[in-house]
């Protein structure tokens, strides 16, 4: 039994050093997604040779034809196929593409395109710091109880609000160009992050019980 239970010990901290050093992967891939946007076409122009581009449901209709065989048989499934029948139709997206965009649009696109990497790459930090705790000493700290609590807050708040920019964005590309009014103005807003956030915030809940719990442990002795 205290073989295995020093098996399992010597496992841990390999393990977690291996999921910290993921974790910081994950920051040098946001970090070096960042400068690329920035050094980018639609930023600063040094480097690539994309135009920034939005894709959005047009205001105006596509035909896309008669998609249908021809049918030679009552249960309406063509002969030539043997297949039941697919019809092509909407809601559709079309790609729009800004060739020569202002200052304002290059602006807009600039903030619309960093601000998620720079929320997955705060939130990779978060979740680094805690990690890096565990793996340096007891985790039930009052520090990474904050920590879940930021994290908590990054995710409900930053990612709602990341995805009802990304529709402000859109339309304000959209209303400085040529292309207004050639697009569904209308946008969704995305209550997953809330609800992923509410449960980081149930862990937070549970590790402030752990610390408090351990806090009383110490008092005793």
């Amino acid at each position: 039994m205290n073989a295995t239970a020093a098996a399992g010990e010597t496992r841990s901290p390999g393990v977690i050093k291996w999921f910290e050093g993921l974790l910081l992967v994950g920051m040098i891939v946001m970090c070096l997604s960042i400068v690329a946007i920035v050094l980018s076409k639609p930023a600063m122009g040094l480097v690539g040779n994309d135009d920034p581009v939005v894709d959005a449901e047009p205001s105006f209709p596509i035909d896309f034809g008669d998609q249908v065989p021809p049918m030679a048989s009552n249960d309406g499934v063509p002969v030539a196929t043997s297949q039941p029948p697919v019809k092509v139709g909407g809601p559709t997206a079309a790609r729009f593409i800004f060739l020569a965009p202002s200052p304002a649009q290059r602006a807009v696109w600039l903030i619309w395109q960093v601000s998620g990497p720079l929320l997955i790459l705060a939130g990779l930090w978060l979740v680094y710091s805690i990690v890096r705790s565990a793996r340096a000493g007891n985790p039930f700290v009052a520090r990474n109880e904050r920590r879940l609590w930021m994290l908590a807050a990054l995710i409900a708040g930053g990612g709602t609000a990341y995805s009802f920019f990304s529709g402000v964005a859109a339309m304000l590309m959209f209303r400085g160009s040529t292309a207004a009014g050639l697009t569904e103005t209308a946008f969704t807003i995305s209550f997953l992050p809330i609800i992923v956030g509410s449960g980081v915030a149930a862990l937070a809940s549970v590790w402030h019980a752990g610390v408090a719990l351990q806090d009383d442990v110490a008092g005793m002795i």
